[in-house]
């Protein structure tokens, strides 16, 4: 057989482009395969495990304008043997590396007086450093609950320390927070905020 070497590289495989590879099933013998296959096998073979379920019924609200609060997701959990763990202050340390998914939950709310427009601020960070987009919500009626949701998939190296943080924004009052709610008619109660992750195998 001669020696395959030195052909162009193709950076826009297609489904229907062939590989050569060798069937172990069936004596070694060399095969084609199309792109297309061995994508459906890799999906086919994919799961998901989830590795964190972290709660707070807790109010989280920051202590003054411009200063930031760390989003604290209930009790520590995981140790430095499982794939993530989460500590009391809602920091996730991943000890494995791999593909992940984040889902991120904050039930946002203004409480208290009435008067102008309160400006809460949401974010993401991965070892001090932002890495997604803030997001706003601007809070000018008390008693308004805004569910928000944030899912985020993750390429983590072991090591990596996530958080999400949540602000008051100067440019508003001093006002709004993640607030948890009692339900009454039987479902289990609103949580202030909550943290679920995913690891793919």
């Amino acid at each position: 057989m001669g020696k395959i070497s030195g052909y162009a590289n193709d950076s826009t495989p297609n489904l229907g482009d062939k590989l050569i590879g060798t069937d172990v099933d069936n004596l070694n013998a060399t095969k084609n395969f199309t792109v297309g296959q061995i994508v459906s096998l890799a999906n086919a073979n994919l799961t998901a495990t989830q590795v964190l379920n972290g709660v707070s019924y807790a109010t989280q609200a920051p202590s003054a304008l411009d200063t930031p609060l760390i989003v604290s997701f209930g009790a520590a959990q995981g140790s430095t043997s499982t794939p993530v763990e989460l500590d009391a202050f809602g920091k996730v340390t991943f000890n494995e590396s791999g593909l992940y998914f984040i889902n991120g939950f904050g039930s946002v709310e203004r409480q208290g007086s009435s008067g102008g427009v309160s400006v809460l601020l949401f974010r993401a960070r991965l070892n001090g450093i932002q890495v997604s987009a803030t997001k706003g919500f601007h809070l000018d009626t008390p008693n308004l609950d805004i569910p928000y949701e944030v899912t985020i998939p993750f390429q983590a190296t072991a090591g990596d320390i996530f958080w999400f943080e949540i602000m008051r924004d100067s440019s508003g009052v001093n006002q709004g927070g993640l607030y948890g709610h009692t339900v009454l008619g039987g479902w289990s109660n609103v949580p202030s905020s909550q943290i679920q992750i995913w690891k793919f195998n």
